[in-house]
């Protein structure tokens, strides 16, 4: 059951959708763009967009919005919404099978939201990465005849799924500007360079003498019709990314690496000081940290929140682009909400719900890992870059 309501000087439309435990969780639709209005801006085209990111990088876009821009109020409870852009375009009315992205900024639940809905459907789910993933012959799986550079099955040699025929599929992608420990010439995007990325990943075939090799595919931007914008807090996934690399260290067993960044919030500092101080003079010397170094400059791992940043105002404006729907699932929403969370995930990609879910690990949370400073700064760099729906997506985070 729906009912719907809207507020027109905000230009937010509410949508409440009926759970199966009777509670009846909010969803919102944000029409339009993830551009900012303001008197002092007014509505940006998109090549005018373009072009700003371009020529000014997305470190200075819009500065200081949070004094002038006009947002929608967010209920108290926002933490527990997640948000749908409508298409604009008309949705597929045929029954083949679609791509839908799984848009993440790395270890902001990707990995838990893929197994969910190859456990709760039983149908398997796809990857821009084929190299993770390859078949029994040690190749990557194509899931279209006609696209044999991706997307790839994501599981394709698991005998307990089978890989759907209709709906939407969710396909992994990272995108661009997300490397760890590099400098700012790796890391900087432009909106053509981002979407570029999230269409292209490594993938494993035959080298044609009977041997494997690697080579980076790339499909067409037509095939995507839908995607999924995961969200997570900020302080949590930057840390967790440090938990990756620890990870990565474990199982190449690089005990110096080890030894001297254990994995506790002591080890997660050094880390981050010693990568801070590789990259700091060049980034103190970046026109995209002119408005805020000296404030973040002491925040550990500080250039991985820019990236952050960077990262979702750029995913907001690709499917933007598109025009493709669009569902933002904040990763605490498991934890807060997960059946209606999961319910929607699935209507959203037109899957059914055939088995129980995954556990769920709940607790994981990183925030004193960083000072009250610390944190204020990370929000005054948010309130410097952010584009207006990253703005409106992320800030509950420091409330």
């Amino acid at each position: 059951m729906m009912t719907t309501s809207t507020n027109q000087s905000d230009h937010v439309f509410d949508l409440k959708i009926s759970t199966g435990d009777g509670s009846s969780p909010k969803y919102s639709y944000m029409p339009l763009s993830p551009v900012a209005r303001s008197p002092k801006h007014g509505v940006l085209s998109r090549a005018n967009l373009s072009l700003m990111i371009l020529l000014f990088g997305v470190g200075v876009l819009l500065g200081g919005m949070s004094n002038h821009l006009r947002l929608p109020k967010a209920p108290e409870s926002v933490p527990k919404i997640n948000r749908f852009h409508p298409s604009l375009r008309k949705d597929d009315a045929d029954d083949s099978l679609k791509v839908a992205f799984l848009m993440s900024f790395p270890n902001s639940g990707t990995s838990y939201t893929s197994r969910l809905v190859r456990t709760v459907t039983g149908h398997n789910t796809a990857s821009n990465y084929g190299l993770e993933t390859p078949g029994e012959d040690g190749k990557s799986a194509p899931v279209f005849d006609f696209s044999p550079e991706g997307p790839f099955w994501s599981q394709p040699t698991d005998a307990r799924i089978t890989r759907p025929t209709k709906g939407y599929l969710l396909t992994k992608t990272h995108c661009g500007g997300r490397c760890d420990k590099c400098s700012t010439d790796k890391y900087i995007e432009t909106h053509q360079t981002f979407l570029q990325r999230c269409l292209e990943g490594e993938y494993t075939t035959g080298d044609g003498s009977g041997g494997l090799q690697v080579l980076r595919g790339h499909y067409d931007k037509s095939m995507v019709r839908k995607a999924v914008h995961l969200i997570r807090d900020p302080f949590d996934n930057i840390v967790s990314r440090f938990h990756l690399a620890h990870k990565h260290s474990e199982r190449r067993k690089e005990l110096k690496f080890l030894a001297k960044y254990p994995k506790s919030k002591e080890g997660f500092r050094d880390f981050c000081k010693d990568i801070g101080m590789e990259f700091r003079s060049e980034e103190k010397h970046s026109k995209f940290f002119d408005d805020f170094f000296d404030e973040v400059k002491n925040v550990p791992c500080y250039a991985d929140f820019f990236k952050y940043l960077q990262w979702h105002n750029l995913a907001f404006t690709t499917t933007w682009d598109l025009g493709i729907p669009t569902m933002i699932l904040h990763y605490e929403n498991y934890t807060y909400n997960f059946n209606g969370t999961k319910d929607s995930l699935l209507e959203f990609l037109e899957q059914e719900d055939n088995h129980d879910p995954p556990d769920f690990i709940r607790g994981k949370t990183y925030r004193h890992y960083f000072s009250k400073e610390e944190v204020q700064a990370v929000f005054s760099m948010l309130s410097k870059v952010a584009l207006q729906e990253t703005w409106i997506h992320t800030k509950h985070y420091f409330d």
